[in-house]
């Protein structure tokens, strides 16, 4: 008698160095179908993104990672795009904002991530939003962006989103006019330059139109194309796609070509007259979106602290807040502490530059309604507690720390071990997460530890990443994280973050963290999408919003500083950050989102920070390119409520404050 056979698994990728890991578009062969008992067919390739040992073993085409560029990219996902597939839409202009290989198109990029974000798909909008939000390929809109960040986050306009304040320093207008003055005194003693600059201007517009008109031969060659695909004509279909690549090549060429025109026409017609901005903000208390004066919600009335931060020390001459001289650190902080009446509290926040420039922030600071308890009594929701029906999924962690480097170019870090085993322990301890530590790792060894989370978390889960270690930074404003075993000006022998975005993308994980304490950790995060204050909250809106984020598909990073190097020794024998991250986790005993946990590091950092020689500004935003769609990371300590607890349970709750219990 013969058994039947057993199940087997699926044939698992032999990895034989790091590149293995790295993930590669790649092409999958077609499947031989049967359609009833005689025909049979091939169905077309298709492609996915997966790692390189991955698309081997499956039989799939796919070009090396550190050789791909677009044209081969392109090759993988074009068919789909032209089929109509949101994704691979997608993922087009993805590429085309990646460039790979050559300089960004932006232009192309929102053509493509117009067509999928008009298709309902959620990276798309939030794709468009970033290219509207930063002036990419598209006139700078800022209320463009925030609509079509709303639209993939699934929140209704009744629910605010949270913003940042931020003034400008504005020099005053007299100055502005002496300075316009002497700029055209020295334009007009040189004749010479201008004739150069007309010269140029003529040469810049010729450029400028050849450049449309092979943009009119692209899209004429892209109907061709389409058409020729409908009628299944294969030959006439490579023959086009050879065509658009070498049309494409043609009009980048000539972008890049126009750009450095222009760059040299800004050279040789202007004078610089002064550096960057200085700009002033306010990081605690969080502002809430209304329709008439900015508006603060604190918890509760009385004393409670501002904080805020300018971008330069240096050249600041006074902040005021409410008339009072307050000091300002090193690193630009400064703070006060503002009485919070029941109805409450106007508060003006003023700064003068060195050079007479001014700006001044009005706004009132309100207690939440019904002060900490009221609101939380009368609903079924609180904030803070997980609804009922919401289920977070499973909890895992890689966390990192390299101290020791083997090579000399990279000198021996005093905390970065210690700060990843301390966040390690707290995830595991008190947060209940399965957590990886991997101290002084080498690349095989955390781009292994990565792939074996992308193999093994379901829809469902979620992962947090934390790194602590050296970074670096190239000429193209690529970053990086710097393994044990890395060679210094070997960027090959680093792990780039366009590497960990394409792995987190490739991932199934729901929600995915990244929290980066390392230097230039900023260059992982695009600009940042609104975020919503939860901690000034209605408590009849909690629910709702908890169960939005929750079904929402994330990647965000929380960095300890932007495009710059940060401290590493801090107190406590942690780093700065790390020691304000652990301290806003183990304060923490209810449902929080990363957002909240940011905004508390940021304060802490602005605060304990004020004498660091190096300046730290943290971030919280979308990773780029890592499939972000809408949604947030949320902690919830081992034990913390639920919507299900008792009436007492809850009153008691929200009476608690968020310290250690």
């Amino acid at each position: 008698m013969i058994g039947s056979a057993l199940p087997t698994e699926a044939p698992r990728a032999a990895v034989k160095n790091a590149e293995d890991l790295l993930i590669v578009d790649c092409l999958l062969p077609g499947q031989i179908r049967s359609l009833g008992s005689q025909a049979h067919f091939l169905s077309a390739r298709r492609p996915i993104r997966t790692t390189q040992a991955d698309c081997q073993i499956r039989g799939g085409e796919y070009v090396s990672y550190d050789r791909a560029n677009y044209q081969t990219a392109l090759k993988v996902w074009m068919d789909q795009a032209m089929a109509g597939s949101a994704e691979a839409q997608n993922n087009v202009g993805e590429i085309y904002s990646k460039g790979l290989g050559t300089e960004p198109d932006y232009g192309m990029a929102f053509q493509w991530f117009k067509k999928a974000a008009d298709q309902g798909y959620g990276r798309a909008k939030i794709n468009l939003g970033y290219l509207y939000e930063s002036g990419l390929g598209v006139p700078q809109d800022t209320a463009a962006a925030l609509n079509l960040y709303r639209e993939a986050s699934g929140l209704k306009d009744e629910l605010l989103y949270a913003s940042v304040v931020e003034v400008q320093l504005k020099a005053k207008d007299e100055k502005i006019g002496n300075l316009q003055g002497q700029v055209q005194s020295e334009q007009a003693n040189s004749e010479q330059l201008r004739q150069q600059v007309k010269q140029l201007q003529q040469e810049l517009a010729e450029r400028r139109r050849a450049l449309q008109a092979s943009q009119q031969q692209l899209q004429q060659t892209q109907d061709k194309l389409a058409q020729a695909k409908q009628s299944k004509n294969s030959e006439l279909t490579r023959f086009l796609e050879n065509q658009l690549l070498t049309q494409e090549q043609q009009i980048n060429s000539q972008r890049s070509q126009i750009a450095s025109m222009e760059q040299s026409g800004t050279g040789a017609g202007n004078t610089m007259l002064a550096g960057a901005p200085v700009t002033m903000e306010i990081l605690d208390p969080t502002f809430v979106a209304t329709r008439g004066r900015n508006t603060a919600v604190v918890r509760g009335v009385g004393k409670r602290k501002l904080v805020g931060r300018v971008s330069s020390a240096k050249a600041i001459a006074k902040i005021t807040v409410n008339g009072v001289a307050t000091p300002v650190a090193e690193n630009g902080s400064f703070s006060a502490d503002i009485d919070v009446a029941a109805g409450g509290t106007p508060v003006q926040v003023a700064a003068l530059d060195t050079h007479g420039g001014k700006a001044q922030l009005d706004f009132t600071i309100i207690p939440s309604v019904g002060g900490a308890a009221s609101a939380s009594m009368a609903s079924g929701t609180t904030s803070g507690i997980l609804p009922k029906d919401v289920k977070l999924g499973r909890f895992y962690a890689v966390v990192i720390g390299n101290n020791t480097y083997r090579d000399a170019g990279f000198p021996a870090l005093k905390t970065a071990a210690s700060d990843a085993t301390a966040v390690s322990n707290v995830l595991r301890d008190r947060y209940g997460y399965q957590t990886t530590l991997l101290l002084n790792s080498s690349r095989l060894e955390t781009l292994t530890a990565l792939n074996e989370m992308r193999e093994k978390l379901g829809p469902q889960d979620n992962l947090l990443i934390y790194y602590a270690g050296h970074g670096e930074i190239d000429g193209g404003r690529q970053g990086y994280w710097v393994p044990a075993d890395a060679v210094a000006g070997n960027s090959k022998t680093w792990i780039s973050n366009a590497a960990i975005s394409d792995i987190l993308n490739a991932m199934p994980a729901r929600h995915v963290l990244v929290v980066a304490d390392s230097c230039y950790s900023g260059a992982m995060t695009r600009a940042s999408a609104p975020s919503f204050d939860a901690g000034s909250m209605p408590a009849d809106k909690w629910g709702t919003w908890v169960r939005t984020m929750a079904n929402g598909r994330s990647r965000t990073a929380l960095t300890s500083g932007g495009v710059q190097p940060v401290p590493d020794a801090g107190s406590g024998g942690h780093s700065y950050f790390a020691k304000a991250f652990l301290n806003a986790l183990q304060d923490n005993n209810r449902l929080v989102e990363a957002q909240r946990v940011f905004q508390e590091v940021q304060t802490s950092l602005a605060l304990n920070a004020a004498k660091s020689a190096l300046p730290q500004q943290p971030q919280y935003a979308p990773i780029r390119f890592a499939g972000h769609e809408s949604g947030e990371f949320f902690f919830i300590p081992k034990g913390a409520a639920t919507a299900a607890v008792d009436n007492s349970r809850k009153a008691w709750l929200a009476l608690a404050t968020p310290e250690r219990l």
